[in-house]
């Protein structure tokens, strides 16, 4: 019997990379998934395998700075299978949107951007699934988060900042919504390896072995991370193991936001 049967989740930008392996990783444990994002090639392709692979699963665009789109996309979870169990908040700014650079270099637009994306598509989802998660008596929440919300990574302000609100907001649906059985936690998540898929908004000259040795180094575990280890802890959130947590904000980062990064001392001894 599968961890999740029964239960119906959403996962914002599901289409691929981490929210397609949350997806794939639910479906297998019995949940009806609603894949869900910009790319309807995508979704559809995703939506089609799950369901291949013997799970419910349907493609809903969306695009999450439309409200009228997030409000379609939860209707449309309830109107087909009947409730909803479990959303998780996934989708959020990528490429150029993160808005890497210094805070007043920054353009305008690309910090509205990242502001609409990362808190005010995150309210609208979390506004609309709310009631369907107190009628079905109870459910999960669980937002996708950052290192970044905790610990400074070099300009990257404005993509700090919109992950910073959502830790905020996790432990605030965490205190009021916990009289409806509801729980909210959050993954944050760091030293994981992007796809291959997944590179191609990053600038084209980016040494990734240098990069990725140089990431490894910040981990206590020494290696980084991948999308399965992302939707694996996802997973124990959705999950009745973890019924007896909420408001927590679990690091996915191979022990890099509980090491300081200092020097090994008992290297430059006399």
């Amino acid at each position: 019997m599968g961890k999740l049967n029964g239960k119906v989740a959403i996962i914002t930008g599901s289409t691929a990379g981490i929210g397609r392996a949350m997806a794939e990783r639910f479906a297998a444990e019995g949940a009806a998934l609603v894949i869900c994002g910009r790319n309807r090639d995508h979704g559809e392709a995703a939506a089609r395998a799950l369901r291949d692979s013997g799970a419910s699963a349907l493609y809903q665009p969306l695009d999450i700075t439309d409200e009228d789109q997030v409000r379609a996309l939860v209707e449309r979870a309830v109107g087909e299978f009947g409730g909803l169990d479990i959303l998780v908040n996934n989708a959020g700014a990528n490429g150029e949107a993160i808005a890497v650079g210094a805070l007043h270099e920054l353009p305008s637009a690309l910090f509205d951007t990242s502001v609409r994306t990362g808190i005010q598509g995150l309210f609208w989802c979390c506004k609309y699934s709310l009631p369907p998660l107190i009628a079905r008596g109870g459910g999960t929440v669980i937002n996708i988060s950052s290192l970044a919300a905790i610990r400074a990574i070099p300009k990257m302000g404005a993509y700090a900042m919109a992950k910073a609100a959502m830790e905020a907001l996790t432990r605030q649906i965490a205190n009021d919504y916990a009289a409806h059985n509801i729980r909210c936690n959050s993954l944050l998540v760091g030293t994981v390896r992007p796809g291959a898929g997944d590179t191609s908004t990053l600038p084209d000259n980016l040494d990734f072995d240098a990069l990725n040795t140089q990431m490894r180094a910040t981990t206590m575990l020494g290696h980084l991370g991948n999308y399965r280890d992302v939707a694996e802890a996802a997973l124990f959130l959705a999950s009745d193991s973890a019924r007896y947590l909420t408001g927590v904000s679990l690091p996915v980062d191979g022990g890099a936001a509980s090491k300081i990064q200092y020097p090994d001392f008992t290297r430059h001894g006399h």
